[in-house]
């Protein structure tokens, strides 16, 4: 294996100590527990045993690339490594995609069947990973004879060659003897609580009296007992601290799954239930997220419904629904006639077919462009085909609040039917908007122009004005002493100043036109009609996508607004990234210092029973928000996959 996937980290907890530790563990209970490293310990004390284990429970809860071909290196089915790629059970995320690379890789070595390896391959290879789980997928689309797959990776064709002495030693890792799996651990490894830094009372002295209220010296009581561990809270034990009464959003965030779990949920503070049910349900842990749910449904209020209501959301997604039929008989009736007609097309049969047509009329007879967003979403997940059409009907009439995340949607229903990638929408929705890009493009042009001739002219002035001071400081220097006593104010030094802050103005202001310049022309090099093909998969992948379909809104600047946040927002903020969050704080600075060129890029979401503003936070989030009363209330901070699920919510009010 490659010197970077063999490395050790802080956070590994597989070693050939923790192996020897392990023979008489659960790998049930370590799974349920969300320590997935002693998972993997056990299971590779069992091989070491003669056993044979099944790590497809384990793999998905993995971090580290070295661990998971540790554990398929011992698996006595590698074929059955396919199933927890087919139902989702992997996190969405960047390291989860490369260890789920490298298990669909497995599969596809051992001969599992290549008409289910297609749709996850073409799923994987649009998702970001490093160079190394690329070069795993191009050498399995490499060996498939498809003229769409080809298509499809063709974006990551080049890794399989550049990248073959790494895909080597990742295959020779896979299929090791359990001798050379143990040998190359590490002999032990240090464990950690997480990424805090905790806080230890002050050291009490043998002879101070005791703390625990006894009334004895230290020494003659507690001084000889077992130290509890620290926690990040002083003089709160770590299983104290996991009580749950004390336990912040941030902690949240740092805390390991493995101890998250342990959190007593009925004690947590409200506040701290948001956040702790996006952590599980970013992990795909569903049964600790469910706890969750019914804990805020239990102290009543809008919580538990929303958090609930989500909860079906992945269950669909995942395409887990016995699990998400438990959660809509719980939901209020108008919450859960939403997926009437997923549920009516999983049962099949003449139902299927008549919820089909009665969604279908209600969308094409109602003047709202909700029903067709609803019944377009839905037949993406239920039955993809139809779902194609129907995100083609709601992109020609632009009945859509994010048509780039509903082809999206698009793109990935073809990859599960193995159809070609980039739908022909991208170039039906580019034809529909290019005029009002086009327009919106002339009227940036407009005001940069009108921007630049402002600077221009504030420099003139400020030019005029040092030649005048410039003229004046000459005199002053030729006039005698006598005269410069009576008229102090004309002294060299205040003069000199002045001519050095007139020039330094006169920098600024010919580096603000310098840099206006420089805009107007990137302005003015974008020509619609020499971009490339839209889709997915272009050939930049981190280009900007369109912008949200929404009311336009009066361009210019605006007043200077206060900002405020709510509940959800603040949550927002401490589970994203912290690049993202800081993108996030400098995006509501300038919108709230009413900058022209930051609200440019805001539309109003429609059909909203009170303003509702969009704007952008990099490329995958939205800043959700209104601007009212002198206020800028910030509402929310979400991916571009939430966005129709918080759009429904506040057209509902909640």
């Amino acid at each position: 294996m490659s010197q970077e996937r063999n490395r050790v980290l802080a956070g590994e907890l597989v070693s050939r100590a923790s192996v020897e530790a392990a023979v008489r563990g659960s790998i049930d209970e370590a799974v349920a527990a969300c320590d997935f490293d002693r998972a993997a310990s056990i299971a590779l004390a069992r091989a070491k045993a003669g056993e044979k284990v099944d790590v497809s429970r384990i793999l998905p809860g993995l971090e580290l690339p070295a661990t998971a071909c540790a554990l398929i290196a011992v698996s006595h089915d590698k074929k059955a490594l396919l199933e927890p790629v087919t139902r989702h059970a992997f996190p969405r995320s960047k390291d989860a995609a490369e260890i789920e690379a490298i298990v669909l890789y497995a599969a596809w070595r051992a001969g599992a069947d290549t008409q289910r390896i297609i749709p996850e391959l073409r799923r994987l290879a649009a998702r970001q990973m490093t160079a190394e789980g690329y070069a795993l997928l191009s050498t399995i689309a490499a060996s498939i004879d498809d003229a769409n797959v080809r298509a499809a990776c063709k974006p990551i064709a080049t890794f399989a060659k550049e990248y073959a002495k790494q895909v080597a030693s990742d295959d020779k890792a896979m299929t090791a003897s359990i001798d050379a799996v143990l040998a190359a651990l590490p002999a032990s490894v240090e464990s950690s609580r997480g990424g805090f830094t905790v806080r230890a009372d002050k050291q009490v002295g043998r002879n101070d009296p005791c703390p625990c209220g006894s009334g004895l010296k230290y020494k003659k009581c507690c001084a000889d007992k077992p130290a509890a561990a620290p926690s990040p809270i002083p003089g709160l034990s770590w299983d104290e601290f996991l009580a749950g009464d004390k336990l912040t959003p941030e902690h949240v965030t740092d805390l390991p799954l493995r101890e998250l779990v342990r959190v007593d949920v009925a004690k947590v503070p409200e506040p701290v239930l948001q956040p702790l049910f996006s952590r599980f349900v970013a992990a795909h842990q569903w049964t600790h997220a469910e706890r969750v749910v019914d804990e805020a449904e239990r102290r009543g209020g809008p919580v538990g419904p929303d958090l609930r209501d989500q909860l079906a959301d992945h269950m669909f997604e995942i395409g887990d629904l016995d699990r998400a039929k438990h959660h809509l008989v719980k939901l209020p009736l108008d919450q859960a006639k939403r997926f009437d007609i997923e549920l009516a097309i999983a049962d099949g049969g003449a139902a299927a077919y008549a919820a089909l047509v009665e969604d279908t009329r209600a969308a094409v007879t109602s003047a709202d462009k909700l029903p067709d967003i609803d019944l377009a979403y839905a037949l993406l997940r239920a039955e993809p085909v139809l779902g194609i059409l129907a995100a083609r009907a709601c992109i020609g009439t632009l009945h859509v609040d994010d048509p780039d995340l509903m082809l999206e949607l698009v793109e990935e229903a073809r990859d599960r039917l193995n159809l070609p990638p980039t739908d022909p929408a991208w170039d039906v929705l580019d034809a529909l908007t290019v005029d009002k890009k086009k327009k919106q493009a002339a009227d940036d042009a407009a005001h940069l122009r009108e921007t630049i001739a402002e600077s221009s002219a504030r420099v003139d002035q400020l030019e005029r004005a040092l030649a005048a001071v410039r003229t004046e400081l000459a005199d002053a220097k030729t006039r005698p002493a006598a005269e410069l006593m009576r008229q102090p104010e004309l002294q060299k030094d205040k003069l000199d100043a002045k001519v050095r802050e007139l020039e330094a103005l006169i920098r600024e202001g010919n580096e603000e036109r310098r840099e206006l310049r420089k805009q107007l022309e990137a302005a003015a090099v974008v020509d619609e009609s020499a971009r490339g093909p839209r889709g997915r998969r272009g050939a930049v992948e981190d280009a900007e996508p369109d912008e949200d379909d929404g009311d336009e809104l009066e361009s210019g600047s605006r007043n200077v607004a206060i900002p405020r946040f709510e509940r959800r927002a603040i949550d927002a903020l401490a589970e994203v990234p912290t690049n993202v969050a800081a993108e996030a704080m400098r995006t509501i600075g300038t919108l709230a210092a009413g900058d022209a060129f930051a609200w440019r890029g805001v539309k109003a979401a429609k059909d909203m029973p009170r303003q509702v503003l969009m704007g952008r936070v990099g490329i995958h989030h939205r800043l959700i928000f209104r601007s009212e009363g002198g206020n800028l209330e910030v509402l929310d901070l979400i991916t571009r996959e939430q966005l129709q699920t918080t759009l429904k919510r506040l057209r509902q009010g909640r």
